[in-house]
């Protein structure tokens, strides 16, 4: 069928445990450009969202050109999807509203609204940057 693509031989069906997107914010940090507006290419782990907010790893812009001071430098995590180092967003009080949120609130489509949130304004208290 059109749109459907068979599974690879040995691979059962099962959840959707992450997914990747893009999701516009602003670049951040303290420049004058820190308003432009830019892509995040996003991996997002779903494997347990009402456990608290999930984790999410920036795939591009590459570590080196991310100004945004709420996403945390690759060296502090590894992205388990890729293996490999990725820089991650920095949920800080954004956690303590998904921990208050009702847990049939704790959907993808909240979790991304909170990184459009987070990538479109920056807490220059937080520590990630």
């Amino acid at each position: 069928r059109l749109g459907q693509r068979a599974l690879p031989v040995g691979e059962p069906p099962g959840p959707v445990m992450a997914v990747r997107l893009s999701i516009g914010g602003m670049r951040g940090g303290r420049g004058g450009d820190r308003s432009a507006q830019i892509r995040y290419l996003l991996i997002v782990d779903v494997s347990d969202l009402p456990a608290g907010v999930p984790p999410m790893w920036v795939r591009a812009p590459l570590d080196r050109d991310i100004t945004h001071v709420n996403i945390w430098p690759a060296s502090k995590s590894v992205c388990p999807w890729t293996g490999t180092p990725l820089p991650s967003l920095c949920w800080n009080t954004f956690a303590v509203a998904w921990q208050e949120a009702p847990s049939a609130q704790r959907t993808l489509g909240s979790a991304l609204e909170f990184a459009r949130q987070l990538l479109n304004t920056e807490n220059h208290e937080s520590p990630a940057r």
